[in-house]
């Protein structure tokens, strides 16, 4: 299968040409945007997993929103014209916001230019491939960790060990989040792109939440150097994947636990 992937050298993209090696990929990388028609020709079917977590809205507003929006309508536009192929949209738990409630059919609040920008993508992909007659499927993707992570919390402990400075542990560590290895979300995405779901929203998650704080102790236990202070922010206390849709599609799928994966590889 030829597999166009937006986002090759993101975490995700790189963990999906890894373990996909079965797959012809296209990668399409920041600079080749300007030539994505002529780039997608052959393409059975197209991830779009690019989007730019670095760069505030505050400093280059013009670059976030051609990069997490404008990307996204010119993969539209070329599937108006190609709609045998189907496309995987790669969108986040960010759309959820604040709220305890994870269900793909429930009602979305996003807090963040991510969340606000992943659910612009996804109003915009439902409507124009449901009424093109595109195959669509879109992926809230919870918090990925492993692989070439950078943004995890497991990234900022290691960076801060690395450097030898103190990690700020925020709220006393009592917020709760899902954490799913990059490596089981990118497996689940690969059964899903040879095996269609009827769901065409799914969430993607371990569906389990672990406190922050067990997971600063778990890592602080290994690595007792490390010197830890407190602060305050205000956050979302707790955030967990629903995943009864997923399950019924995969009953069997094992995921890896993030704090067995800190004992074994951190």
């Amino acid at each position: 299968m030829k597999v166009l992937l937006t986002g090759p050298r993101g975490n995700l993209g790189t963990t999906l040409q890894r373990l996909g090696g079965a797959h012809q990929w296209m990668p399409i990388d920041r600079g080749d945007w300007p030539r994505f028609s002529a780039l997608a020709n052959g393409a059975d079917v197209i991830i779009h997993a690019a989007s730019d977590l670095l760069t505030p809205v505050t400093q280059d507003p013009l670059s976030v929103v051609e990069s997490n929006v404008t990307a996204t309508a010119r993969v539209l536009e070329w599937l108006g014209k190609n709609r045998k192929v189907r496309l995987l949209f790669i969108s986040s738990c960010a759309v959820y916001g604040r709220s305890q409630v994870t269900r793909e059919d429930g009602d979305l609040a996003p807090i963040s230019i991510n969340g606000t920008t992943k659910l612009l993508n996804e109003q915009m992909i439902e409507r124009f491939c449901t009424e093109a007659g595109v195959p669509f499927q879109i992926f809230r993707l919870f918090n990925t960790y492993g692989g070439g992570d950078r943004f995890s919390i497991l990234a900022q402990l290691q960076r801060a060990f690395a450097e030898k400075r103190p990690f700020t542990l925020l709220n006393q560590g009592i917020s709760q989040r899902d954490f799913v290895h990059v490596e089981d979300a990118a497996r689940l995405i690969l059964r899903f792109l040879e095996r269609p779901t009827s769901w065409p929203i799914l969430n993607l998650g371990c569906g389990e939440a672990t406190r922050i704080r067990d997971i600063v102790s778990e890592f602080a236990h290994k690595h007792p150097q490390l010197e830890i202070r407190a602060g305050t922010r205000s956050e979302a206390e707790y955030s967990r994947a629903d995943i009864s849709r997923l399950r019924e599609a995969e009953p069997a799928f094992r995921f890896q636990n993030v704090l067995d994966f800190i004992r074994r590889e951190l």
